[in-house]
């Protein structure tokens, strides 16, 4: 199975939408990438849609970051998707 990515921008309206308690917006998941909680990607320029930051992230790189900040990623990224 390809491993799926996740751009700023999705990880960002992802969060936001099942948290409810709070918004998370692009910058504060690009905070994490400089705070080096994130290792992402550069994606190329010729990829539309990304949102504000051109990065991605691998999804189980992603997951593990999410839980150990205290998010229930089985929400976020349900398997049968």
């Amino acid at each position: 199975m390809m491993e799926r990515y996740y751009t700023v921008s999705q990880i960002a309206q992802r969060l936001s939408v099942h948290s409810r308690s709070r918004m998370v917006s692009e910058d504060a998941v690009y905070g994490w990438v400089r705070q080096g909680k994130l290792q992402v990607e550069r994606i190329s320029g010729n990829i539309r849609g990304v949102g504000k930051y051109p990065y991605w992230i691998e999804e189980t790189q992603l997951k593990v970051v999410l839980a150990d900040m205290g998010y229930d990623v089985d929400r976020f990224f349900p398997d049968n998707e």
